[in-house]
């Protein structure tokens, strides 16, 4: 989706309240004057949402040169997000158990027929495959995955939402689209 065709939420988006892991307040207000990439997680536990999250923290030194930050946000699941964590994830998880953010970007919910999709089956056997570990299921598994881009005034600016389990754009494209919001030294014309 372009900029051009989103409807900009009528909350801003820095000041919905979030939580971290370990249930302390949190927001995006933390990242103020820094472009985002967020992915919306259906919840931590998502193998496929996992091995995304996993693939863009791998690459989030691609993110940080182009002065973009990268961050989760999940439903309810906080063990999950602090699983993910101590096994290694670097990048914010951060929790939205309302899913006013979700909502504020205008995400909603898979179908019975989305999350039992073949793509998004292929997605998740190819999680498990890789050797990704299984989690409880909770009540956010029938959201939709995504990701939202926001510019540096946390403006929202990008959209991709899945249509199935496991369904985030490649994240060459994720970089493409960050790129266009990544702040400008005056020398870049």
């Amino acid at each position: 989706m372009t900029d051009d065709t989103i409807d900009l939420p009528a909350t801003p988006l820095s000041v919905i309240s979030l939580l971290t892991p370990d249930g302390g307040p949190a927001s995006l207000s933390a990242f103020d004057g820094t472009p985002l990439v967020i992915q919306l997680v259906r919840y931590f536990g998502c193998l496929p949402c996992q091995a995304y999250l996993r693939e863009l923290d791998a690459r989030a030194g691609e993110f940080a040169a182009l002065r973009v930050a990268v961050v989760a946000v999940g439903g309810s699941a906080d063990y999950q997000a602090r699983w993910l964590r101590d096994t290694g994830v670097t990048m914010p998880l951060l929790l939205d158990p309302a899913q006013r953010l979700r909502d504020a970007v205008g995400f909603g919910s898979l179908s019975g027929r989305q999350l039992m999709a073949p793509r998004g089956l292929r997605s998740y056997a190819a999680a498990v495959l890789s050797g990704i570990r299984p989690q409880r299921i909770t009540g956010d598994m029938m959201r939709s995955p995504g990701i939202a881009i926001l510019d540096a005034d946390h403006e929202l600016r990008w959209t991709y939402e899945g249509a199935a389990l496991g369904d985030y754009p490649p994240l060459d494209e994720v970089l493409d689209a960050a790129g266009l919001v990544a702040p400008r030294d005056r020398h870049d014309g």
